[in-house]
Order: structure tokens, then C-alpha cells, then sequence
């Protein structure tokens, strides 16, 4: 089986999120950004992860909880994407396999499509595999333009893009798997004559096809998935979608939610079935929460534990603790360890 790897492009300042702070150390649902995207690499079993850093490379390195598998490369100037990943060359210089190249500022991307897209990448064999979308609007994006096989010849950018080229309503993620030897051989051919004067990754793509190698994609379900964060008010809008697909699971699974949209559930809490949850309550961390229980209006649980049939009548903060079964918690108790 061929190796997998990870390179993680988080070298930016993220100027639009008017902060002295990195874009990708914003927390979005309790974690940062950066994090999330990490802990999607690794649920799809890379054997490598190369983390690109430069904007404040040592607040974003230490916002991350560490890992043998996580290695950071500086990209001492931001010069374009292909640039970014033509600085891990080295990192990768014995390695035979395939690389995924992700972003840290798009942290609702899941396991589930990385592992889709590599499971066609390497059933056909590809040089690359590049994660598309459809939009009716589709802003300015770049825009995938096909061969008559129907296989993606090249991504032209917005600012490059013809009249008729951005009437294209199929874009490009920036999400990809590429086969490594592929990458870096094609990186070498990259050059910025462009109108940002950078060096694009998706030149690579129309290199590839020059040398005659496959460059094939996947159409992404949930266009969310993909979605970057620009701003503060991006940032607070895909945490909002992330906190509705989670309380929509539960919602699916046995779980009773009072005022959905008024409760905050986080990605790591464990909920058994025949839980009743009231409005207004905050649970997060690595929170348990089993079958018969019910949590009163107004509490907040971070990190603790809730046997069966605890009852919280309300207004209850619960931290690192753990509840017996069968206990009951009146009014306004609290229990912090």
C-alpha cells in the first residue's frame, strides 16, 4: 500500500479577520481552526503531515496539540501556493506516495471526502485529484476547464480567466491528492508569469497533462465543506452550520433537544440515546452524557461525566466531574474538580 501524506498550507496572516492573530488559531468550535484540520489528516491515516507555517509561526505552532506525525516547514515569504508547497520538497524528498494538499482555514472539511477522493485517485491512478464544486454563482473562484475526455486539462484563477472561461460554474476547491513524485517533478516547471506575479499550484494541473499523465476529480456533496473562513462573520457562520449538524445527529440518534437552536453541543461530547437536553445549555469537551438522564434549562457541562438517570434541574455548571448514577442536582448547584 502507498504511502499517504499531508501538506497543510497555514502560512497566511488572514488581513480580512482584522486581528494581530494568525486566521488559522481563531477557535471555531472550540478548537482552532488549524487543529481541526490536522485532526482530519490523521482520521485519514497520513503517515506524514507537513504543516506550512510563516505569519506568527509561533503562535500557530503552539496552538496545536503536539503530534510525532506533525512537522512544520516556514515559508519565510508568502510567494503563492505552488511556493508554499515547493518549500516541503526536502520533507519529501525519499517519499513514494501521495499528498494531500489542505488548508487550514477550511475546517469543516471531513475525513470522509479525503478518503473519497483518494480511493479514485488511486483507482485510476492519477497524477492528481482535485476536489470541485458547482456553484450557480460561482464569484471568483478558479474555474475548472475540461478536456474532451472529460478529465480536468487545467484551473485557470479569476484574474487570469477569460470572458467565457468565468461563465464556468464548476470550481475548484483547492482541496487535492497528488501522486508525490508527480507533484514536486511538476512544481519545477511552475513559473509566476501571471497577473499576481506568484506561483500558482494549479499550474501543476496543465503541466501534468503536457506529460501526458491523468488529472481526474471529485465533485464535493456539501459545498460547505470547502468553504474557507475570510472573516469574522464566515468564522461565526460555518461554527453555526458545524453546531446544527451536530445537534441535528443527536436529534437523529434518541436524544430529545428542547429549542434546538438555543443549545451548543460540541464535536467531541458523547450523548446515549434517552438524553433530554433543555434550552439553553452549553455541553463541550470530552463531556459523557448516558441513556435516562436530563439536563435542566440554563446548564453548562465542560469535560464530565453523566451517569444514567442523573437529573439537573437547572442553571447547573458541571466541570471535570463526574456524576453518579441516579444523582439528583437541584437549582443552581455546582460541581467544579
Amino acid at each position: 500500500m502507498k504511502k499517504l501524506a499531508a501538506i497543510i498550507l497555514a502560512a497566511g496572516k488572514g488581513t480580512r479577520m482584522k486581528s494581530d492573530k494568525p486566521k488559522v488559531v481563531f477557535n471555531f468550535a472550540e478548537k482552532p481552526m488549524i487543529q481541526r484540520v490536522v485532526d482530519t489528516a490523521l482520521e485519514t491515516n497520513c503517515d506524514k503531515i507537513a504543516t506550512v507555517v510563516g505569519f506568527k509561526k509561533e503562535i500557530v505552532i503552539d496552538s496545536l496539540q503536539p503530534n510525532l506525525k506533525n512537522i512544520f516547514i516556514e515559508q519565510k515569504k508568502q510567494n503563492g501556493t505552488g511556493h508554499a508547497v515547493i518549500v516541503t520538497e526536502e520533507v519529501f524528498k525519499d517519499f513514494d506516495g501521495d499528498i494531500f494538499i489542505l488548508c487550514g482555514d477550511v475546517p469543516l472539511l471531513t475525513s470522509k471526502t479525503l478518503k473519497k477522493i483518494l480511493t479514485k485517485h488511486q483507482n485510476k491512478k492519477a497524477a492528481c485529484t482535485v476536489l470541485t464544486a458547482v456553484m450557480d454563482d460561482a464569484l471568483k473562484y478558479g474555474r475548472i476547464v475540461r478536456n474532451i475526455a472529460g478529465n480536468v486539462e487545467r484551473i485557470v484563477e479569476f484574474k487570469d480567466a477569460t470572458a467565457e472561461q468565468k461563465e464556468i460554474k464548476e470550481i475548484n476547491s483547492g482541496i487535492y491528492c497528488f501522486d508525490a513524485k508527480s507533484l514536486f517533478t511538476a512544481l519545477k516547471s511552475v513559473n509566476s508569469d501571471n497577473m499576481q506575479g506568484e506561483y500558482y499550484l494549479t499550474d501543476t494541473l496543465e503541466i501534468l497533462n503536457d506529460q501526458g499523465k491523468l488529472v481526474t476529480s471529485v465533485l464535493l456533496d456539501e459545498i460547505e465543506e470547502a468553504s474557507g473562513v475570510n472573516s469574522q462573520e464566515q468564522l461565526a457562520d460555518l461554527e453555526n452550520l458545524l453546531y446544527s449538524k451536530i445537534r441535528k445527529h443527536w436529534l437523529n440518534n434518541g436524544v430529545v433537544i428542547e429549542n434546538p437552536q438555543s443549545v451548543i453541543i460540541g464535536s467531541d461530547v458523547n450523548i446515549e440515546q434517552n438524553v433530554e437536553i433543555a434550552a439553553n445549555t452549553i455541553i463541550k469537551g470530552n463531556t459523557i452524557i448516558k441513556s435516562g438522564s436530563r439536563i435542566g434549562v440554563n446548564c453548562y457541562l465542560l469535560d464530565s461525566t453523566i451517569e444514567c438517570n442523573t437529573k439537573l434541574q437547572g442553571f447547573n455548571v458541571i466541570v471535570n466531574s463526574t456524576l453518579k448514577e441516579n444523582s439528583i442536582i437541584n437549582f443552581y448547584d455546582k460541581r467544579v474538580n
